[in-house]
């Protein structure tokens, strides 16, 4: 029986492609193998365009010197990167030594930690985080830094700090190197691309969390292909999202004119949402409800109940509209919804985030270690806390079954071009990556690494 509440939470502050005849493939895959693909910006990098890299530039991409050749913009941003890198990495990687991390009994005490924490024994919790104090290292084996981020202070903010120094470069170099994000983005864009009806004039995608807009350039590129016009509109779902969604605005309609595209980019609070509909209801028009949530490069969690909201008002529009529903989870809430109790819950993250983190390690050399560490805190840290594990698992008691069956939704089912192309972009095969599909119909898709899912994209009407 779960006895803790969030005001209990223990922190502590330590030192430092195979294709069939579809149209609209065609489409996706000639914008993944032209060179100006993708040239949109974000506010947040400062720069007025840069390059999403497409799939065989990103396998040629073996030190964070490649990734400048491909991703900077001018000397300045060349010498942030290479900032990164240190003398005593170059050393490490001269040795190229891959030694397994040592017994520490550090996964033991986070276990008793979550024991602990479960039965309400705060005390006891609390010896426990001191001994897991001892064990833990920023730059150590992968469960050291795991456990310094889950009981990381707010007060401690040396390696954040020092990380969001590197934030545009860093983002630019995770979302192209690493798959998690790009997965997600592709599934989903390729199956709302397949789902669009030739009829249609206008397809309205209404986005649960825009953030830099970094999933649309292939849609818009695809759309103004098809000669169709584009809505987007974005849920507002914090205050401090204004700044950041004009300068996304601003960015997609600058990318969307030089292919001739209509789009228009609007945001409105949730609440708004079915109001707006109703004003515009067209025969012409497909509705795209996307939601990506807990994604890595998305560095923030959003609670279950806005997403089960959002669902619930997708689902309530499309009775009345034609469209789609694409959702894609970066938590893996479909495997830890029937956890039992919180050990239970605790145990699979553990053995997700580790997962997680050992599949950074396998995409870079050793000799970027300082790199890796840097993209690690600003995105997989903000994910790995203990007061964030106990907030999700009491919102997860909140909502014990599948969003799907809860709202009657029906899967749509993604096609076997979807699945070489997810296939590809991972290298399954030659990583340890891979793509699996499941659902009742075959509409979720899921990559793991090493037989552990990472991130699931499903489609639903």
């Amino acid at each position: 029986m779960m006895m803790m509440q969030s005001d209990n939470l223990i922190q502590t502050s330590w030192p430092v492609q195979s294709y069939y005849q579809s149209e609209h493939h065609e489409i996706l895959s000639s914008i993944n193998s032209t060179p100006e693909n993708s040239m949109i910006s974000s506010g947040l990098y400062g720069c007025e365009e840069y390059p999403l890299l497409c799939y065989d530039q990103v396998q040629n991409i073996s030190t964070l010197d490649d990734v400048c050749r491909w991703l900077c913009d001018d000397d300045q941003e060349l010498e942030e990167i290479q900032s990164m890198i240190t003398t005593d990495d170059v050393m490490e990687e001269s040795i190229d030594v891959m030694e397994p991390e040592p017994k520490s009994g550090l996964e033991s005490l986070l276990k008793a930690y979550a024991e602990a924490m479960s039965m309400g024994q705060i005390e006891l919790a609390k010896v426990i985080v001191k001994c897991i104090s001892e064990k833990v290292n920023p730059v150590g084996q992968t469960m050291e830094r795991i456990a310094f981020s889950m009981f990381l202070d707010n007060q401690d903010e040396y390696f954040k700090q020092e990380s969001m120094r590197n934030f545009k470069v860093a983002f630019r170099v995770f979302y192209e190197i690493f798959p998690f994000g790009r997965f997600a983005h592709f599934t989903a864009n390729s199956t709302i691309l397949d789902s669009v009806p030739a009829s249609v004039e206008s397809i309205h995608i209404v986005d649960f969390d825009l953030c830099e807009g970094s999933q649309w350039p292939h849609v818009i590129q695809a759309i103004a292909q098809m000669n169709k016009s584009l809505i987007i509109t974005s849920i507002k779902l914090d205050q401090d999202q204004d700044s950041q969604f004009a300068q996304t605005r601003w960015h997609l309609c600058k990318y969307a004119q030089t292919f001739g595209l209509n789009l228009k980019v609007q945001e409105i609070r949730m609440s708004e949402l079915v109001n707006k509909m109703d004003e515009r209801q067209q025969a012409s028009e497909f509705m795209v409800f996307n939601c990506m949530v807990n994604l890595p490069h998305m560095t923030k969690t959003r609670k279950s109940h806005q997403v089960f909201d959002f669902l619930k008002l997708a689902k309530l529009i499309l009775t009345e509209n034609q469209g789609i529903i694409t959702f894609g989870d970066g938590e893996e809430s479909k495997t830890t919804k029937n956890q039992s109790d919180f050990p239970s819950f605790f145990n699979k993250n553990l053995t997700r985030y580790n997962a997680l983190y050992k599949s950074i390690e396998s995409g870079l050399p050793s000799y970027l270690n300082q790199a890796r560490i840097s993209m690690e805190t600003l995105f997989l840290a903000p994910f790995v806390s203990s007061k964030s594990w106990i907030q999700k698992w009491e919102e997860r008691r909140e909502f014990t079954s599948d969003f799907p069956s809860i709202l009657g939704l029906t899967g749509v089912k993604m096609s076997m071009e979807s699945w070489n192309e997810a296939r590809e972009l991972v290298k399954e095969g030659e990583s340890g990556y891979g793509i699996r599909v499941e659902g009742g119909n075959g509409n979720e898709m899921v990559l793991e690494w090493n037989g552990i899912p990472l991130v699931r994209v499903c489609a639903w009407v």
